[in-house]
């Protein structure tokens, strides 16, 4: 007897959807979905809730001084991913820019994007485009054209001028003369009082820039703290309202998520999204939102983190865990030596055509695979006989086995 045809599955699946719906507006859930004015409105209620006072107090004494006609030093921001550090300074310096027109005091702000890595022509021809400099990417040009079309750009403007300068550290090439040009040259051939913002997740950035940028480069430093478990809630608190539908969850499931959010990463875009997944289980399964669906949402997230990381990593990155699966399956699953999981990166990298590195450049890879957590190494001293670094392989055995599967697929092995 013929079951329910596959129309008939898909229609009766959809309705269950439908009929058990949590999520009334999905993009609160997703930040990247609401246009800009909706995550400044968003971000004005969280800080209404007492979110970020600390802060937000830091950056008004900072810019006090421009409402007096003065020039405050520029700003450096620091902080982790998803600690607001982004939304937080459009936020205030949309409404400083309110603030000064109220007084009649001249001010922009233009931010600079540098979430994806590019080198300083790049960052430069951004810039250039943001200051309508340029109407659109120059190629072929010298990096001298480009500041002088900057510089033309803005002979005339005598107010103040705030660059927001995001993911700093994200200046691949040539970063000594990127900085070179904002902190020493371009103050000094435009009108403007220029203030320089610059942000970063990386809290040593400023101590692998130009000795004499660094001795020009007058800054005051604001690091954003992780979220704590109550500013999560409070946070949550907001989302749960805009998002999902009424009584569609269940008591204590926002300081579940945000006990877990802020133990684990005190990131607030991932407690939303640990949040979202939550809702879309509790939609699949015809319930609400309960403290067991977010248990399961977690352990997919978890999952799911390591797994996109490995099919999105360069092929090289690829290859060194490709290794180190291998040895290690080879080895029974004890701790592996550097240089057998180096023989098993050029044996890999043999079978599958991909140019091998140098086992300096290898002991790299590994090291930024212990930064994604994908592994964990030490260095163990052997005496006489030097020093050695030992691997250990600690992920679960079905992830692994779906890492394996990926990289099969990526390198097109059978």
């Amino acid at each position: 007897m013929e079951g329910p045809s596959v129309r008939t599955k898909i229609v009766s699946q959809i309705q269950h959807m439908l009929d058990h719906a949590v999520i009334r507006d999905r993009r609160f859930l997703d930040d990247e979905q609401l246009i800009r004015a909706e995550q400044l409105a968003v971000l004005e209620t969280v800080f209404n809730a007492n979110v970020r006072d600390a802060e937000i107090k830091e950056l008004s004494s900072h810019f006090a001084p421009v409402l007096r006609a003065d020039h405050p030093c520029h700003l450096a921001v620091w902080g982790k991913t998803g600690t607001g550090k982004t939304l937080t300074m459009t936020y205030f310096l949309n409404l400083l820019v309110e603030m000064c027109r109220a007084r009649k005091i001249p001010i922009r702000h233009e931010h600079l994007d540098l979430s994806t890595p590019r080198p300083c022509f790049r960052a430069l021809n951004d810039l250039a485009c943001l200051l309508n400099a340029s109407k659109r990417y120059r190629k072929g040009i010298s990096l001298e054209e480009l500041m002088l079309r900057i510089e033309a750009s803005l002979a005339e403007y005598r107010g103040y001028l705030v660059l927001f300068i995001d993911e700093i550290d994200n200046i691949r090439r040539d970063k000594d003369t990127f900085m070179t040009f904002l902190v020493r040259r371009l103050p000094q051939k435009i009108p403007a009082k220029l203030i320089l913002v610059f942000a970063s997740n990386r809290l040593d950035w400023p101590e692998n820039l130009d000795p004499r940028v660094k001795s020009f480069l007058k800054v005051n430093e604001l690091v954003f703290k992780p979220y704590d478990a109550l500013d999560l809630q409070r946070i949550l608190a907001i989302r749960v309202q805009k998002a999902l539908h009424p009584g569609t969850i269940q008591h204590g499931v926002i300081e579940k998520v945000a006990g877990l959010a802020s133990r684990d990463h005190g990131d607030a875009r991932q407690a939303v999204a640990l949040l979202a997944k939550s809702a879309y289980l509790a939609e699949k399964a015809g319930s609400k939102v309960t403290l067991e669906l977010v248990d399961e949402a977690a352990g997919q997230i978890e999952q799911d983190k390591y797994l996109t990381l490995i099919r999105t990593a360069p092929p090289q990155l690829q290859a060194a865990l490709a290794a180190v699966l291998q040895a290690e399956k080879q080895n029974s699953g004890r701790a592996l030596a550097t240089g057998e999981a180096y023989d098993s990166y050029l044996d890999f990298c043999r079978k599958t055509g991909l140019r091998a590195l140098t086992a300096r450049a290898f002991g790299d890879l590994l090291t930024e695979l212990d930064m994604y957590s994908f592994l964990r190494s030490r260095v163990l001293s052997r005496g006489r006989y030097g020093r050695t670094r030992e691997i250990v392989l600690d992920l679960p055995a079905d992830v692994l086995e779906k890492i394996r599967s990926i990289i099969r697929v990526n390198f097109d092995l059978r």
